[in-house]
């Protein structure tokens, strides 16, 4: 079959797929489809009236591609593989892939994606060649799919510590919406405005808010009354007392052990106390961990008494 160089350059730029109406449009005979489909063994099935002009293996990018050809122009990707695509990596193995697409067009039915339609379509970017949802509207696409706190708190802080989007970014995109989770979302986007750039961070603070003597604690800010530039996860000035939690999973890079020695000693030496504590100990030790707190502060408001 002879396909014409304008019809190549499109399958080219479609990452090997076509549609039928495009390989009619421009002149490929339906007989030539069939056979192509069929006795030629060039082309394959994606889904229907997609194509791949190939015979290998199908990857997951081709389905993304096959939903956006078969929505039709004006689809956007959001959901899992938009966060994968920013890279993120807290997104969960079962989080769904979004096509978004604007209210008036006709919803099709599409596999390996979700189509939703909106009244307000989100601006795009390209990425690789597919139009893709801005960060915050891809990530509270994948949290519309979850129920567990600590992951939707993973996902929102990985996206804000990188850089990628603001609490208040993603407090607009969700403006008065409720779906299920939806006030999970939100309970996280107050840690993260509260300064909590981990999901350990904000079940810290959760203990910390449990206490009937300690008030709230500064979150990541920079260490007061010194030049050096360092951002403890929890401070309590008046006490001179700092909390760090110890994982490197959870951090964007992860400290080593030498820089970690370094920061601590860095604290010995100018008077600040610091309470190391482990995510498991937070989720399996949390009285336990509080009292130490607890006590540390106390002790550092005696001696600056």
């Amino acid at each position: 079959m002879v396909i014409p160089d304008e019809l190549t350059q499109l399958i080219s730029a479609q990452d090997g797929l076509v549609t039928r109406r495009q390989a009619l449009c421009a002149g490929v005979t339906p007989a030539a489809i069939a056979h192509a489909l069929g006795r030629g063994r060039k082309w394959q099935h994606v889904t229907r009236g997609v194509y791949a002009t190939f015979t290998g293996p199908l990857q997951p990018r081709h389905h993304l591609r096959a939903a956006l050809l078969t929505t039709g122009d004006g689809g956007v990707v959001s959901g899992a593989m938009a966060c994968r695509a920013y890279g993120l990596r807290y997104v969960p193995e079962t989080a769904e892939t979004v096509v978004l697409i604007p209210e008036r067009s006709r919803r099709r039915t599409t596999p390996f994606v979700v189509v939703r339609r909106t009244t307000k379509m989100p601006e795009s970017r390209d990425i690789a060649g597919i139009p893709t949802a801005s960060p915050e509207q891809a990530v509270l696409d994948v949290c519309r799919g979850m129920s567990s706190l600590r992951d939707i708190r993973a996902l929102l802080c990985e996206a804000v510590q990188r850089g990628l989007t603001t609490p208040d970014r993603i407090l607009t995109m969700l403006g008065d919406a409720r779906w299920k989770g939806s006030g999970l979302v939100r309970r996280s986007l107050d840690d993260l405005t509260a300064g909590c750039r981990s999901a350990p961070e904000c079940e810290l603070r959760d203990l910390v808010r449990r206490s009937t003597v300690l008030i709230e604690p500064r979150w990541n800010a920079l260490l007061p009354g010194t030049m050096h530039r360092i951002r403890p996860d929890a401070c309590w000035p008046e006490a001179r007392v700092v909390v760090e939690i110890d994982s490197a999973e959870w951090h964007r890079f992860g400290d080593s052990v030498e820089r970690t020695e370094r920061r601590r000693a860095l604290y010995a030496s100018l008077g600040w106390t610091v309470v190391p504590v482990s995510p498991r100990r937070l989720r399996e030790e949390p009285d336990a961990v509080l009292r130490e707190i607890e006590a540390a502060v106390a002790a550092g408001l005696a001696r600056t008494a």
